[in-house]
């Protein structure tokens, strides 16, 4: 048996000559109204509501028809109503409750939607796959980057054309603290790079490029003047750069 929750209420899904309706009892279970408030609202206005459009009154001898939905009929009879009855029905609930729960009613259990026909269901289940398949391929690519980093980690890849400090230093002939300072000086590009030491830890490090380095510090060395055995510029202060003339 399919029910419907609303309002934090489960309802059998009944259905009657081919459509969705509900019971009065169903309607003051879900609105939370006191038991007879739904009867006592149709007995006022009985003569609005329309035989077999807006509600019916089903026979104790069709019982039959309610009982796989789990709704007894009595000796009566019961009175069911469509959507149009329900919504007349509740025309006087104007609390806030009451308009959430007609929404929810009228949207998730008068209104079903019909069976998919199977070209439907065929194009349903190819769109789905196509969908599933985006995201495995949008996994696997994401793995992939993940993996080439860690190899590039592994194999402690840099990218081509930096080197680090001690390289600059080597080059330069200044110190570290003063390649730092012509790197920040001369806006040089920077990044930072990632490698697994010998005991199987991440370590990372800074880098330089080095062309630009080096085009910067010629230029730099141009401009300086000698202090002695030192050299002096107005971006780098006072510095060192022992055997920079043979440096390419």
């Amino acid at each position: 048996m399919n029910t419907v929750t609303i309002n934090n209420k489960q309802l059998p899904a009944v259905e009657y000559h081919g459509q969705r309706v509900v019971t009065l009892a169903m309607i003051d279970e879900v609105h939370q109204r006191p038991e007879g408030t739904a009867s006592a609202a149709y007995l006022r206005n009985k003569e609005r509501f329309v035989e077999g459009v807006d509600t019916y009154l089903i026979e104790y001898s069709e019982n039959n028809v309610l009982r796989p939905f789990n709704v007894d009929v009595p000796f009566r009879g019961l009175r069911v109503f469509t959507e149009t009855g329900y919504l007349m029905l509740t025309k006087p609930f104007n609390d806030d409750l009451a308009w959430k729960v007609q929404r929810d009613l009228v949207n998730a259990y008068f209104r079903t939607r019909a069976p998919l026909t199977e070209i439907e269901m065929i194009a349903a289940m190819a769109a789905d796959a196509v969908r599933q398949q985006k995201r495995l391929n949008q996994v696997e690519v994401r793995i992939e980057t993940v993996t080439e980093a860690v190899e590039n980690i592994k194999r402690g890849n840099m990218r081509a054309g930096y080197v680090g400090y001690r390289q600059v230093v080597a080059k330069s002939g200044m110190t570290d603290a003063k390649c730092r300072n012509l790197v920040n000086a001369y806006r040089i590009p920077t990044d930072t790079h990632e490698f697994m030491t010998p005991d199987g830890l991440l370590s990372r490090r800074a880098i330089v490029e080095l062309e630009p380095f080096m085009e910067a510090f010629h230029q730099m060395m141009s401009e300086a003047e000698p202090r002695g055995t030192r050299w002096y510029h107005p971006k780098m202060g006072l510095f060192q750069a022992i055997g920079w003339e043979g440096k390419a």
